[in-house]
């Protein structure tokens, strides 16, 4: 008996600290959604093709002080699959709605990758409603241009051969994992990296990817109009630190070691994030 009271004593204490639930769209499709302690709203948007699972160490580190909201975007991970609205304005009112419906305000909002997009939508469609601080890991305003002049990753005679492929054959999550890491990482850690990537079906990962490909929020980087933090990796840190100076020397900008550091270097990573929260 004490042994049941005990269990149920810690199932109780965890279901506070930690709750996974679907939330229904308007058009019926639902979002994966998972809620981790008290406090001010903290949201992690993961990139193309990826999954809430990737900020486990930031919200174990954070929901000591903060409501940390991690979640599948439509199409990604755990979320519905829908053969429409795979792009970054739908995922933005996607979250618009999420946020109403939970009554967040003040929210920390962090976008990893290609979330950054879907930062930039909402900030389009409904300014920094709702939002205290901005964060974005590793992204530029804009995927294709000219990179003497711009920030971006490249033109698109560089993306040409990727997008024909694509429409070959789904990308391979290896390359995905090994680009966006420094280091090697176990056997058990790519596992499970691969079939989180390969929940999201080639189609709406090909519709995520032209629609990124598309893209130019330059305007919305330069509107910016409460605090904000680039993240952006060692190896074109320069690039995307000179360009924030002159469009939003509003900003700040700090250098991590990978395109997804706050897994490969949790505490260095969240200490980065704390400093700028303070």
């Amino acid at each position: 008996m004490r042994t049941f009271s005990l269990l149920l004593v810690f199932f109780l204490a965890h279901s506070l600290w930690s709750q996974a639930d679907y939330f229904t769209l308007q058009d019926g499709a639902k979002l994966y959604v998972e809620v981790s302690g008290k406090g001010q709203p903290m949201l992690f948007i993961p990139g193309w093709t990826m999954t809430h699972k990737f900020f486990e160490q930031q919200k174990e580190h954070f929901s000591k002080n903060y409501q940390v909201i991690t979640y599948d975007p439509r199409g990604q991970g755990r979320a519905d699959k829908t053969t429409y609205k795979n792009n970054y304005a739908a995922h933005a009112a996607d979250l618009r709605a999420l946020i109403l419906e939970k009554g967040w305000n003040e929210i920390v909002l962090v976008g990893w990758s290609s979330g950054c997009l879907t930062m930039f939508e909402y900030l389009r469609a409904y300014g920094t409603d709702r939002m205290a601080k901005l964060v974005f890991i590793d992204e530029p305003p804009k995927w294709v241009g000219n990179p003497k002049e711009e920030w971006v990753y490249g033109t698109f005679d560089g993306y040409r051969n990727t997008l024909k492929g694509m429409l070959a054959k789904p990308s391979d999550p290896n390359g995905i994992i090994d680009w966006m890491l420094n280091d090697p990482i176990e056997s058990s850690t790519r596992s499970w990296m691969r079939e989180e990537i390969l929940m999201t079906p080639p189609h709406v990962a090909l519709s995520l990817y032209i629609d990124g490909i598309a893209c130019d929020y330059n305007e919305e980087v330069r509107k910016l109009s409460i605090p904000s933090l680039f993240m952006i990796r060692e190896s074109w840190y320069d690039q995307g630190n000179e360009w924030l100076k002159t469009n939003a020397p509003q900003a700040e900008v700090t250098s991590i070691s990978s395109h997804a550091m706050f897994w490969e270097r949790p505490k260095v990573f969240n200490e980065k994030l704390s400093d700028f929260l303070k």
